[in-house]
């Protein structure tokens, strides 16, 4: 098998017999990837801190078309600090490997994907708020999970008027003189429906230009919930864990604030 030089992110690492590890990463060029390393649960092992989840590096290794690619050198190119020390940005990040990791297909090239993900940490690690880039993700992601939902226009009588709300049925939005055309419409607010369709057309790195309060980004959240629930289907427990961790927030910030007091 032939080395090759190669970018990617670290998905996952798990345990594999008795001190060998599986490691997942969404390469650049390849797509993701499970590799193989030997001994990787030995301490002081070379590769350590370039198969820690969440973070960037640089590779070189045997890729293989099926099953199990190896490693055999790497360079970090980021492990994202900032963000391995927020507790809740952390919390986000790991939703949003675990969700891309269920949206690309293995062995396959995305390079869209693959770079909207390390914008996505890069955002996290440089404190973006995280409910937009996760939301982001999760909106462009849905093309992966085959979901193509409307939001600029009536998906009735293609008015693009506003106030939109936002219909299961139909999936994508109606004007208001079609709400009576679903009597379940969801009761997201104008608003909320507004911000969603401009994300809808926003990448990450424009993510500065968006101001959103606390209310409208929590309806945001919970449309998007109810959007993957419905056309996606998915559990993934990384959600489950940042719903936890989201409700724990004001606790969080509190601690992490007396912790930097302490450290100054």
């Amino acid at each position: 098998m032939k080395n090759v030089s190669f970018e990617g992110i670290v998905l996952f690492k798990r345990p594999h017999r008795e001190k060998d590890s599986l490691v997942k990463i969404f390469t650049q060029a390849y797509g993701t990837k499970m590799f193989f390393v030997k001994g990787l649960q030995k301490p002081n092992h070379k590769l350590t801190s370039t198969t820690l989840p969440m973070t960037l590096n640089s590779y070189i290794g045997a890729i293989n078309e099926d099953g199990l690619s190896f490693l055999t050198e790497a360079t970090s190119l980021s492990i994202f600090r900032n963000l391995q020390e927020d507790f809740l940005a952390q919390a986000y990040a790991a939703y949003i490997i675990q969700l891309v990791d269920a949206a690309v297909e293995d062995n396959t090239p995305d390079p869209k994907s693959y770079d909207w993900l390390k914008v996505a940490l890069l955002a996290l690690d440089n404190q973006q708020v995280p409910e937009i880039v996760t939301t982001i993700m999760e909106l462009d992601l849905l093309a992966n999970f085959g979901v193509g939902l409307v939001w600029h226009r009536c998906r009735i009588c293609r008015n693009t008027q506003e106030p939109f709300k936002f219909s299961m049925r139909h999936q994508g939005v109606l004007c208001q003189n079609h709400w009576q055309e679903d009597p379940y419409l969801l009761p997201t607010s104008p608003r909320a429906i507004h911000i969603v369709k401009i994300l809808n057309q926003t990448s990450i790195n424009n993510i500065n230009q968006v101001n959103i309060s606390a209310t409208t980004l929590s309806e945001i959240r919970h449309l998007m919930e109810e959007i993957y629930k419905e056309f996606v289907g998915l559990n993934l427990k990384s959600y489950s864990y940042l719903k936890k961790m989201a409700n724990m927030e004001p606790s969080i910030t509190r601690l992490m604030k007396h912790r930097k007091q302490s450290d100054s």
